[in-house]
Parts: C-alpha cells; sequence; structure tokens
C-alpha cells in the first residue's frame, strides 16, 4: 500500500511516515484530503493534498483489513521520527517489485514471450541503465505522470509543493523518446511543393 500511495499521491517518505487516520480528511466524499502536519512536511506547514479516488478507494479496503488500534497509530510505520523504527524502504521496493516481476514472468503465454520480458527492464528494482527505482523515484513517476496527462505546469508545481517551478520541470519530470517523436509527428507538416 505505502508504494502505490506514494506513486500517486507524491509524499515524501518521512510524510508517508507520519500518517495516521486523523490526517484524512473526508475519506467516504468526492474528494478526500490528507492534511500533512507541519511538523513532518519539508516545507514546514500544514499542507493539504487532495488524494486520487482510486486510492481513497484502495486505502478504504486496506483499512478494512488492517483495523488501525486508534485514530493516532502510525499507518505506514517507516520513519524513525514518527515511530522509532526505521524501515529500510529500498529494501521493501526492490522485494515489492521481485514479487511482482516474478508474477509478470508467470504470467508469459509462451515460452518466446518469457524470454522478451525476462529480457526486459519491466519491474526491475535497476534498469540496464544502472536508475534505481527507489522510494524517491516514486515522486519523480507522480509528477512525470502530471505532466503527461498535460496538467499545467503550476498545478504540478502546487502538488508537487515546489516552491521553483524550475524544480518540477527540470529535475522531476521526464520526457520518453516516444514523447518526444509524438510532439515532433504532431506538428504541421510542409506545404505542398509548388
Amino acid at each position: 500500500m505505502a508504494s502505490i500511495s506514494r506513486r500517486r499521491t507524491r509524499f515524501r517518505r518521512g510524510e508517508l511516515g507520519s500518517l495516521t487516520l486523523k490526517n484524512f480528511i473526508g475519506l467516504d466524499t468526492e474528494t478526500p484530503v490528507i492534511t500533512l502536519k507541519a511538523t513532518y512536511s519539508k516545507r514546514c506547514r500544514n499542507d493539504d493534498q487532495a488524494l486520487h479516488p482510486d486510492i481513497a478507494e484502495r486505502f478504504r479496503a486496506w483499512l478494512a483489513i488492517r483495523k488501525p488500534a486508534s485514530e493516532t497509530e502510525i499507518l505506514f510505520p517507516i520513519s524513525k521520527k514518527t515511530c522509532g523504527v526505521d524501515c529500510k524502504t529500498p529494501d521493501m521496493i526492490s522485494f515489492d517489485l521481485a514479487s511482482a516481476r516474478n508474477i509478470w514472468l508467470a504470467e508469459s503465454a509462451d515460452d518466446a514471450e518469457r524470454q522478451l520480458r525476462l529480457a526486459s527492464d519491466y519491474l526491475k528494482y535497476e534498469d540496464s541503465n544502472g536508475h534505481f527505482a527507489d522510494f524517491h523515484s516514486l515522486r519523480h513517476t507522480f509528477i512525470t505522470n502530471l505532466c503527461r496527462a498535460k496538467v499545467s505546469p503550476k498545478v504540478a508545481q502546487m502538488l508537487a509543493r515546489h516552491s521553483d517551478i524550475r524544480l518540477t520541470l527540470n529535475i522531476y519530470s521526464h520526457a520518453a523518446d516516444d514523447e518526444r517523436a509524438a510532439a515532433i509527428n504532431a506538428l504541421p507538416g510542409l506545404p505542398p511543393k509548388k
């Protein structure tokens, strides 16, 4: 649940590790919100963050199984600052990715497809270029997905909670080769020859 939440909610490790039920407002409404306390926000101020409806739905299902003992129980005990436990999030994500990759490989229709999947970087913790799918990369994924969804740069900056839009666009947003090619192909063609 933590990595899914992170990919869709842009929370930093310490912020996610501070969440209790008290941080969730209107979980059963159309637009649920998470309020981050200034103590745990990198910006040192209270932040209200809207939750994607799919995440809210999964979170409610997860709560039905998890059943926190109180409204103040830390829901994702990963941060020493909030619960005295310092989980190694790279190990957690690596384990989750390996498990998901094994399931994906097992779903191959035939040996040829399995070989193609084995050769790909899909669901690997470290890809063939040496890039890691660590906890912080989930924040990059969130912001890149905002840009791919054609969210305005200003809104992306606000959702990322960056003070400078250059950080949002130059560091956290990434464009793939196929996106660059699609942008070029979207330009009008040359006028016909006379």
